[in-house]
Formats: structure tokens, C-alpha cells, sequence
């Protein structure tokens, strides 16, 4: 009786042990336990119920009980971040650049902004049964995609303090499937599945629509290759009129397709690179009507005054900003339509070297890319000042000062645009030191980056580094510390100015407004809670 009355002692023990642990799947092993007990004659039928009634009492009264899960999730797993940032950004105008309101800078002129903000992404994720998973996050910020952020002391309709902007909204929902070991097969608002830098992706965009994913290790070598198929704006905002019989929808999507390799030459050295090309379908239909008309119109800019009447001073003119805002055109001021995807056939090709030296992890950088297309995109953009002929005053109403307008130095640059390397080109170059893994780990980053007039999507670059505007370089230097397991802060410094002084800097960014920027400055300050 004693050994029985010790069997009993230590089955109830273990049932104490592992029910508040794994409440669902322990109640499930508890009774094969018991069963299996039972059989062998250790306990008797009553004995075992005893302590199936004792187990349910104690589990009822737990608040594990009053969670109950689909029968369809196989595991679950909640996550998020929250990150607190003071930002300062300052953009310097070019002298004799002008504004949208037709404002001429002087030397000096510039815009400032100091800002404290916050960013709140929460989400779960989890493995359905036979290899099916989910996730489902939501983000603040969800009027601009490539930002998250938001403003402390920004009023709204609540009045000060206010909590209307700070919103959360679905930023990635997803099902996916792995019927092997080295396939993965993803559909909906998804993490970026590209092997990228922020050069071309900004890391808080979820692209939309499906992917391939293909990984494999054969001895030393990893092989990956990634397909992707992106809606890239439905087609309620591309409708083509196509005459007596009704309209034609297209959506527009944007293809990538990439391979890749990663080398492992011991525990410490490895050498990873691909190739990515991307691609766009519906973006050349004729006369497109909605919010992507400028994208394909080939009506010229007109060059009048600002407001829409009288003469363009001749300095007015001479700014670049005036000129090289749109890609495509059907705009009547310069700092529209900077958003065209007309004309972009890019190859990437990001790169790292990772290594070990004094005991401390680095990082060797790079990426580079380039538009095949990138000539005919300037074509374009001539074609929206020049007008649809590619040449005379199709497009001027300034006809007084046209002699000196087609004069002018920034008019000649934007006439022979886009046929320079850097113009048709973008390459990120740089080093970084330690590792974010454990409290009191540190990480240092140090790079260059570069990014043509014509050279990418400028919809999708990353919004922080040089206000999301293309024609930019500079330098990027950033410092991170662990604080404790979860908790981290980055400092982050850039310093930027055009590749190109002859054309402006498009952007399509909400912080800063110059689409002109001479230099540019970008101060960042922020703590990370990651959970």
C-alpha cells in the first residue's frame, strides 16, 4: 500500500506539474498516463478517476481555462515591438530654387524638423496542422506605409492629446504552406521575402500578394531562390476608358524574381549574395483615368507662373526642383508625380562577407542596382516639359522668357539627363561590427550610399535615410547598445547631398517638403522594446 499510495503521490505530482504548463495538450497525456497506469494494475478504475475530477477542479479554477483554442492551430505565439524616437531632420535648399507657392531661397534657406515619436507593432503567428502557419500583425501609422510613426503632441479631433492618429491597422496578414523542408509557399500582406537592403525596400513595407520560396543546403552551400508577385495598385485606380463598349481594369503588378548562395567557410566565415530582377505589368495603357494618371500621361508640364497665371520669373526657371519633379508628367507643378513606375526594369545585388576578428562579429556590406530602362524613363520625363514631340515650346506658356529658360543650366541638365552612370544606378557600401543578442551587446554601422535620378522605385526606398528621395548620397553611421534581453538604443546619424546638382531631389515623403535638397541632415535617437 505504501509504493501504491507513492505511485499515487508522484502521478498527482506530475499532473500538478505539467497542467498549469501545457493545460490543453497535459489533460490529453494525463489520461493516456492514467489509462496506461490503470492497465498495468498500479492504480484501479475509481483511483484513477479520483484523480481525473481532482485534475479538472484544479484546472477549472486556472485562467488557462478560460482561453480556448481552435482545434485547427497547432501552436500560437504572440510578439510585437514598441520603439520611442526623438528625430531631427533638417533639408538645406539650393539658392534660386523655388518652392511650390513660387518662393525663391537664398543661400542658407532650409526646413527643420524636430520631432518625438513612437511606434507600436503587435502580432501573432503560428504553425497550423499538416505544415500550414498564419500571422496576423498590426501596426500604427497607417496613413503612410513607409513610416509606422507617431507624433507626440500632433492634435486631431480629439483636441490635444488626442488619439486618433494613433490608430493600429492590419499591416501583414498571411497563410502560408511548407510541404518540404526547403519550400515555402506564402499568400496575403507578407513580410518581404526578398533577400534586400533598405537601398530599394524599406524594412516596415509588407508587400501584397503571393511568393515562392526555395532553400536548400547541400554540404557547406546554401542555395535559395525567391519568387514573388506583388498588386502593386488595384485596378480601381487604373481604369483604361476604352471607348463605346465600357471600361477595361487592369490591376498593376510588380514580378521579382531572385537567386542566390550562401557560402560556409567555418563557424564564423560565410559569403552571401543574389540577384534580383524586378519587373511591372499595367503600367502603359494609353489614357488612364484615376489616382496613377500622371504615371502615363505625355501631356507637357506648363511652365506659367505659380497659381497658374502670368510669367515665370526667369530665376523661377533656372530651378532644377521646377524641371525634374515628374517622371512622366500631366502635372502643372514641379513637385507632383515623383511617384511614376513607368520604366523600371531593375537588377540587385546585395552581398556580405561575415566574419570574426578579436572575438567580435563583422559585417562586410553591399548592394548594388541598376535600371535597364533608365534612359527611357528620362525620355519620359523631358517628355513631360518639353511636351509629347520631345522638343520646341510644346509645353511652355512662358514664351517670353523661353530663350533663357532653354539656357539655363538646370534646363540643360534636365535635357540630357538619365544617360550618366550614377544617374541609372544605386550602390550601398559598408561595414558593421557586434551583435544584438544578449544584454550588454553592441552593434555598429558605418556605410555609403548612393541612388540615382532614374535608378529605382522611389516608392519604395526607405523614407528615413535621405527623405525617401532618390538623387541622393551620403554618408550613414548608427550605434546600438542592449540595455537588457528585449530592450535597445540606437543612435543614427546621415549625411546627405544630390549626386546629380543639376536635377532635384524627388521625394514622396511627408516629413520634409523640399524637392530640392542641397544638404541634408538626419538625427535619430530611439528606444526599442522588442517582445
Amino acid at each position: 500500500m505504501n509504493v501504491r499510495f507513492a505511485v499515487l503521490g508522484f502521478t498527482a505530482l506530475c499532473l500538478g506539474v505539467l497542467t498549469p504548463a501545457t493545460p490543453v495538450h497535459a489533460q490529453a497525456g494525463n489520461s493516456a498516463l492514467l489509462d496506461a497506469l490503470v492497465k498495468k494494475g498500479v492504480l484501479s478504475d475509481q483511483e484513477a478517476e479520483d484523480i481525473r475530477a481532482s485534475e479538472e477542479k484544479d484546472y477549472s479554477s486556472t485562467a488557462a481555462s478560460k482561453i480556448n483554442l481552435s482545434t485547427s492551430i497547432k501552436s500560437i505565439t504572440f510578439y510585437g515591438d514598441l520603439r520611442l524616437r526623438f528625430e531631427m531632420r533638417d533639408g538645406e535648399a539650393k539658392a534660386g530654387d523655388v518652392t511650390g507657392a513660387g518662393a525663391i531661397f537664398t543661400h542658407g534657406d532650409s526646413q527643420t524638423r524636430d520631432r518625438w515619436r513612437f511606434r507600436l507593432r503587435i502580432g501573432l503567428m503560428g504553425d497550423l496542422y499538416d505544415n500550414f502557419f498564419y500571422g496576423i500583425r498590426a501596426a500604427t501609422g497607417q496613413t503612410y506605409d513607409r513610416s509606422g510613426n507617431i507624433t507626440f503632441g500632433n492634435t486631431d479631433n480629439g483636441g490635444e492629446f488626442g488619439n486618433t492618429g494613433s490608430t493600429l491597422s492590419i499591416d501583414r496578414v498571411y497563410l502560408g504552406w511548407k510541404p518540404t523542408d526547403y519550400l515555402t509557399l506564402t499568400g496575403g500582406k507578407i513580410a518581404n521575402p526578398l533577400y534586400t537592403t533598405n537601398m530599394i525596400w524599406d524594412d516596415n513595407l509588407s508587400p501584397t500578394g503571393a511568393a515562392e520560396q526555395f532553400d536548400k543546403t547541400y554540404d557547406d552551400v546554401e542555395i535559395f531562390a525567391t519568387a514573388g508577385q506583388f498588386i502593386y495598385g488595384d485596378s480601381a485606380d487604373n481604369s483604361v476608358t476604352a471607348g463605346v463598349g465600357g471600361t477595361n481594369l487592369n490591376d498593376i503588378f510588380m514580378f521579382a524574381e531572385q537567386v542566390g548562395f550562401k557560402i560556409k567557410f567555418d563557424d564564423t566565415t560565410s559569403f552571401k549574395a543574389a540577384a534580383t530582377m524586378y519587373t511591372y505589368s499595367g503600367t502603359q495603357n494609353g489614357n488612364v483615368g484615376g489616382n496613377v494618371s500622371g504615371l502615363y500621361s505625355t501631356s507637357p508640364i506648363v511652365l506659367g507662373a505659380s497659381g497658374g497665371s502670368g510669367t515665370v520669373a526667369v530665376q523661377e526657371n533656372n530651378s532644377p526642383s521646377f524641371f525634374t519633379g515628374p517622371f512622366v508628367g500631366a502635372a502643372s507643378a514641379s513637385e507632383t508625380n515623383v511617384t511614376g513606375i513607368n520604366n523600371l526594369a531593375v537588377l540587385e545585388t546585395p552581398m556580405e562577407f561575415d566574419f570574426k576578428a578579436w572575438n567580435v562579429p563583422f559585417r562586410a556590406f553591399a548592394d548594388f542596382a541598376y535600371n535597364f530602362e533608365a534612359s527611357e524613363r528620362a525620355d519620359a520625363a523631358r517628355g513631360a516639359i518639353l511636351g509629347a514631340a520631345g522638343g520646341g515650346n510644346n509645353g511652355m506658356t512662358d514664351t517670353a522668357n523661353y530663350a533663357a529658360v532653354v539656357a539655363s543650366p538646370n534646363f540643360q541638365g534636365v535635357l540630357h539627363s538619365g544617360k550618366g552612370f550614377l544617374d541609372q544606378s544605386a550602390y550601398q557600401v559598408g561595414i558593421e561590427a557586434g551583435e544584438l543578442k544578449k544584454k550588454g551587446d553592441w552593434d555598429g554601422k558605418l556605410y555609403w550610399q548612393s541612388t540615382g535620378y532614374y535608378a529605382v522605385d522611389p516608392n519604395l526606398i526607405d523614407a528615413d535615410i535621405f527623405n525617401a528621395a532618390t538623387n541622393m548620397e551620403g554618408v550613414v553611421v548608427q550605434v546600438s547598445h542592449n540595455w537588457t534581453d528585449g530592450l535597445s538604443s540606437t543612435l543614427k546619424y546621415a549625411y546627405g547631398n544630390p549626386v546629380n546638382d543639376k536635377m532635384a531631389t524627388p521625394n514622396v515623403n511627408q516629413d520634409l517638403q523640399l524637392s530640392d535638397i542641397h544638404r541634408y541632415n538626419l538625427f535619430q535617437a530611439d528606444l526599442m522594446w522588442k517582445f
